[in-house]
């Protein structure tokens, strides 16, 4: 995501140095991926046949899962189905989302849930989904905005995950 300021011109001299920026333009906003710990001796593979996870499912072009996401700010159109002050776009969680059961198989879970924005995004790519939220407003908002959201046709060129 494209949260952090940067990226501006050299001041007084903009047109002097049109093509510099006077700081780097911070392209990412931290994001943790947990797992257990591999039981001691077991293989990735074992995980995987045993417990359907271990890591990440690849793109549907066979690509890896990157470690740096592109991502627009979220559509005025998305805000307007889930307002809440932390809506990611659904092209950036689709991507997440989709990676985050590497066989396809199983439940995501969000524990923090708002608006349900991560659960719509697990419907839009086929997974099941669980979602708690303890905010009585953010819950009531994610009866409609789950609905809503996952039923969003967002464009290829806004998403690079093109899923079957």
């Amino acid at each position: 995501m494209r949260t952090l300021r940067g990226g501006d011109k050299p001041k007084n001299a903009e047109e002097e140095f049109p093509d510099v920026c006077s700081m780097p333009r911070g392209c990412y906003e931290p994001w943790g991926i947990f797992r257990k710990p591999l039981p001691k001796g077991m293989t990735v593979s074992e995980c995987l046949r045993q417990f359907q996870t271990g890591g990440l499912r690849r793109k549907p072009d066979g690509n890896p899962f990157e470690d740096v996401i592109e991502s627009e700010r979220t559509p005025r159109k998305e805000r307007m189905l889930a307002n809440h002050p932390s809506l990611k776009p659904q092209s950036f969680l689709r991507q997440l989302v989709y990676a985050s059961l590497p066989l396809g198989e199983g439940i995501l879970l969000d524990p923090f849930m708002g608006s349900g924005s991560t659960i719509a995004a697990a419907e839009a790519v086929g997974y099941s989904a669980l979602g708690i939220e303890k905010n009585p407003d953010y819950y009531h908002l994610s009866l409609t905005s789950i609905p809503a959201l996952s039923a969003l046709d967002v464009k290829e060129n806004q998403m690079s995950l093109q899923l079957p």
